[in-house]
């Protein structure tokens, strides 16, 4: 039986499929809300009426966003159908890689974490460090110096500050905070998205100048992002962390959060 693709607008029924699997769903769950919501665009692969596959289109980042969640005979299909274009930041199964390999080119592949913290399993850090000036938050004023901090901090990595996925438009939910040395931003944290609507939101952005490294100020930008969040009474908050940086998993596990998921993300372009 062939698949019928179809355009989703209905928010509940996209909502509880994405609450099968909520712990790898979460962040589109947010993106269900406005402003998130402007700049998604669902779809479905249906062969009964029930959503088998589900692909979502987020054009709010540079590249967009592919989501894929599913049975991968119809992932197959929406993608067959021809939903994605040419270049895509995606996220997928790690069942699905291959499914996505016959139609895209994967410039990267990185294995991830998704892991939760809930405010039962919170641990605040013991006899953390003094940072050089109080933790402050970060608003519009700021948005030069965190763009500056991510791109040393690319650089001396070997990255490309184009895969931080940072908007400017983020400040605006007020969770950015960070810690300056000698009027340079020298350690960040924030949110990649937050829906009080669901009660979800996305730790990240969590960025430590080169020369600053070591020093626990990560850990002291983490927790203090975290700490606002769970103040708001927010119940769902993830954050994503490469399953090879043992050394983040580590801060995250000491503030309390829980390994949920595995998933692959990556930069792709189109066959």
């Amino acid at each position: 039986m062939l698949y019928a693709i179809s355009q989703l607008t209905d928010t509940d029924q996209i909502r509880e499929y994405l609450k099968t699997d909520v712990h790898y769903a979460a962040y589109t769950l947010g993106d269900l809300e406005p402003p998130y919501s402007e700049h998604a665009t669902w779809y479905a692969a249906s062969r009964t009426g029930e959503i088998e596959g589900l692909a979502l289109l987020y054009e709010g980042l540079t590249p967009p966003v592919l989501f894929l969640m599913g049975d991968v005979p119809a992932l197959s299909a929406l993608l067959l159908y021809g939903i994605g274009p040419n270049e895509v930041f995606y996220n997928i199964r790690p069942e699905a890689q291959e499914m996505l390999e016959s139609f895209y080119i994967l410039e990267e592949t990185n294995p991830m974490f998704r892991m939760r913290i809930t405010s039962g399993i919170f641990k605040p850090l013991e006899n953390p460090i003094d940072p050089p000036t109080p933790i402050i938050t970060l608003g519009k004023e700021h948005i030069q110096d965190i763009i500056k901090l991510q791109e040393e901090a690319a650089k001396a990595d070997g990255r490309d500050a184009h895969d931080i996925a940072f908007s400017p438009d983020m400040i605006k939910d007020g969770y950015y905070r960070g810690i300056y040395q000698d009027d340079r931003l020298i350690a960040a944290a924030g949110t990649h998205i937050v829906a009080p609507q669901v009660g979800m939101a996305a730790v990240g952005n969590i960025v430590v100048h080169p020369d600053s490294r070591q020093q626990g100020l990560g850990s002291l930008v983490s927790q203090a992002v975290t700490q606002a969040l769970l103040d708001a009474k927010l119940d769902l908050i993830i954050l994503n962390v490469r399953q090879s940086n043992q050394p983040a998993v580590k801060i995250y596990r000491k503030l309390g959060y829980r390994q949920t998921t595995r998933f692959i993300e990556g930069a792709a372009r189109r066959r």
